[in-house]
């Protein structure tokens, strides 16, 4: 049985002054004795997209932890590699925005406002809900870099709290619930979470929330639910990507390629770029079911939305023209690199950039992301936050304004303030 690290420092520092001191030849000892990070080593070496220039370790950095060593590989520009524990903490399944008391009354407690929560996750059977505002965890309070608490860990409780407005308009905290929630646990995360049709002024918007496109029946559920709105006769879709992790390309494509003329079918829909320019791989639009180019194609975006789903927007915005996509929301995260699992012998496993991604046309995605061209807050009127899918919710409200109406009010500098535009309607949550 393996000892924890930090209990085999002195042993290994005994052991490396050894080898150090003597005359014989003791490599074989020492590769067998760090076997584990001389294999990260020559995989990084082998893959890593600046996997040419990494210098060889001190010979003292093949005794540390596995993940300190994957670390010290990574290029200063590498904010996309990560490396994966033999044992996966899991997740609550809760997406959250930290910030400090928004009432100003506690100035230094920090609150997560609850934005989505995955479908049949622990924090979903706790009955956390979007909008709900956490104030503790188990009694201990949240901080703006300790995210944990909501991210991963045992059965916890959960405490909320509200904000009240009294009869003369002051505005304070009122103790809400407090959630018993089950330990974090790996999820099978849905790709479409929420689907709709709404009809305003006899004009038919199809609504589909996309969170990954990840699934090997991404494409199936995809083709149900896209041909279910042709078949009553949406003719403008609203794509909503703001948490969208990103996922295969192959499946990315699919989608794209149901909003591009058909003569793109078999062209480029992203490029990839290996190690040193030297190898290049294409992702091409398929062969589609059903043909929605001609369609208005409404995207939402927010700083959460990478990877792959970048992809599908700037790949979109290049083949059907980018006066044919709007997008609404937030700029984008800026992940222009895509990552591959290598999974070792030892128990864990690493996820060094391979590759550039590059758009339909062979361009680089932006390190600064994606901006958006009508940019709104979600958190704007942090008071009101309606449920994914509310004709209320501020993002889509003003999405379907400019869909119906050719405009939104307060749009001249381009940022919107949220105004109740369709009151008393609601759209219906789909599966």
């Amino acid at each position: 049985m393996r000892l924890p690290f930090l209990c085999r420092i002195p042993f290994l520092l005994s052991v490396i002054f050894s080898l150090l001191s003597c005359g014989e030849d003791r490599s074989g000892e020492f590769i067998e004795m760090t076997q584990e990070n001389q294999w990260t080593y020559s995989t990084m070496k082998e893959h890593y997209l600046w996997g040419d220039s990494i210098k060889k370790p001190a010979y003292t950095a093949f005794f540390t932890s596995e993940s300190k060593f994957y670390a010290s590989l990574l290029n200063k520009n590498d904010k996309v590699s990560f490396f994966t524990d033999s044992v996966p903490a899991g997740s609550y399944g809760v997406s959250y925005a930290l910030m400090r008391d928004p009432l100003g009354i506690k100035r230094t407690k920090v609150y997560a406002l609850i934005l989505d929560v995955e479908k049949e996750s622990p924090a979903d059977i706790a009955g956390l809900k979007r909008g709900m505002w956490v104030s503790s965890v188990d009694g201990k309070e949240l901080s703006i870099s300790g995210t944990s608490l909501l991210a991963s860990g045992g059965d916890v409780v959960v405490e909320t709290e509200r904000m009240v407005t009294d009869g003369e308009n002051n505005r304070f905290w009122e103790t809400d619930e407090s959630l018993p929630m089950q330990a974090s646990r790996e999820l099978h995360a849905h790709a479409f979470p929420l689907d709709t049709v709404y009809e305003i002024d006899d004009r038919k918007i199809g609504y589909l929330m996309c969170n990954n496109f990840d699934g090997d029946d991404f494409i199936v559920h995809m083709n149900d639910i896209l041909m279910n709105f042709l078949s009553e006769g949406v003719s403008d879709f609203v794509i909503d990507l703001r948490y969208n992790s990103g996922g295969s390309m192959a499946n990315a494509a699919a989608m794209a390629a149901l909003f591009v003329e058909d003569a793109f079918q078999g062209t480029a829909f992203a490029v990839l770029k290996g190690k040193g320019d030297e190898e290049s791989t294409s992702f091409n639009y398929p062969v589609k079911e059903m043909n929605a180019a001609d369609a208005g194609l409404y995207i939402i975006t927010g700083n959460a939305t990478n990877s792959t789903a970048e992809l599908f927007v700037t790949s979109l915005k290049v083949s059907r023209g980018a006066q044919n996509v709007t997008l609404f929301g937030e700029r984008t995260a800026g992940a222009h690199l895509m990552t591959e699992k290598f999974v070792s012998p030892y128990g864990f496993a690493i996820n060094p950039a391979v590759a550039i991604v590059c758009s339909s046309d062979g361009m680089p995605l932006s390190i600064l992301g994606i901006q958006t061209d009508y940019e709104i807050d979600e958190l704007a009127d942090i008071e009101n936050i309606h449920e994914l899918g509310d004709i209320d919710e501020t993002v889509l409200n003003s999405t379907l304004m400019l869909i119906v109406y050719g405009e939104i009010p307060d749009a001249e500098t381009g940022t919107i303030s949220h105004k109740n535009l369709f009151p008393g309607r609601k759209g219906t949550f789909g599966k």
